[in-house]
Order: structure tokens, then C-alpha cells, then sequence
């Protein structure tokens, strides 16, 4: 039976290192490509970006405008409360409940009370962008998959 020929000291280095050379990126990769949070852009005083996190719907506002519905949400790590804007006559309606959670991809708008989040929103193609998941639905713009209709988790 012949024996497979030794390592060298280089090929053990190579070995050794090339899975923490790849781990390295990994954790880079996914450190600089994430999107921000509700913090991370209010801290920065940053206006006009997306955003994806979620909270937990504190405060119903009564609906003024026939096109939208408002409630306040506090992050999931409780730090920040700001509003929520979601938008009905792009995609389907929302009914709110206190206590829910909601996650959410939209644009921030800063102020100093928190902020608000506006789901869906015009991305820079024009197109409808940003979505929200509540209860058990997946609500979308008018130009995104399934329009208008709740995705199923």
C-alpha cells in the first residue's frame, strides 16, 4: 500500500489559513453590504435612504387621508419610535393591530422625533419600491411580483 507523500510546511499554512482568509471576507461582506437600520440612519441624521428592520406598532393614528395609514412603531431592540407610512393605493390594505410587529424595507425620512418609514415609496427607476410583512402577509407595490396581492411566507 502506498503512502500518500508528506505535507510541507507551506502546503499546511495554505490549508490552515484558507478557510479563515474566506470566513474574513464572509463577515466583510456582510458587515459593509447590509442595509441599515431605523438607528443606524437616525443616528446619522441621515434623510432619504433605505432602510430594513422592523418594530412593534405602538400607536394607531386615526387615518386623515384616504390613501394611507400611520401608526408608530418602536424597534425591536426598543431604542427608537418613529412612524410608519404605508401607502394603500400601492398595493393592498394594511389594518393595524397594537402590539403587532412589522418588518419592513422602506425610505426614511429624518426629524428629531425619530423619523418616519414610507412603505412603498418611488425608488430612483421610478418604479415602486420597499414592501412589509405583517400577520402573515407580504404586502408589495404595483410593479412588484404578485402586484398589489399579499405574498404567503
Amino acid at each position: 500500500m502506498k503512502r500518500p507523500p508528506e505535507l510541507s510546511w507551506q502546503d499546511k499554512a495554505i490549508l490552515i489559513s484558507l478557510p479563515v482568509v474566506v470566513l474574513v471576507i464572509f463577515i466583510l461582506t456582510n458587515y459593509y453590504s447590509k442595509d441599515p437600520s431605523v438607528d443606524d440612519v437616525f443616528n446619522g441624521q441621515i434623510n432619504g435612504v433605505s432602510v430594513r428592520d422592523g418594530g412593534r406598532i405602538i400607536q394607531i393614528y386615526p387615518q386623515t387621508a384616504t390613501d394611507t395609514v400611520r401608526f408608530r412603531l418602536k424597534t425591536l431592540n426598543g431604542l427608537r419610535d418613529f412612524d410608519f407610512i404605508y401607502k394603500i393605493t400601492a398595493s393592498e390594505t394594511l389594518i393595524p393591530e397594537l402590539g403587532g410587529i412589522v418588518q419592513f424595507y422602506g425610505q426614511y425620512t429624518y426629524d428629531p422625533k425619530g423619523g418616519s418609514i414610507t412603505v412603498p415609496y418611488k425608488g430612483k427607476s421610478g418604479q415602486y419600491e420597499g414592501w412589509a410583512v405583517y400577520g402573515k402577509n407580504r404586502y408589495t407595490g404595483p410593479k412588484a411580483p404578485n402586484s398589489g396581492k399579499p405574498l404567503t411566507n
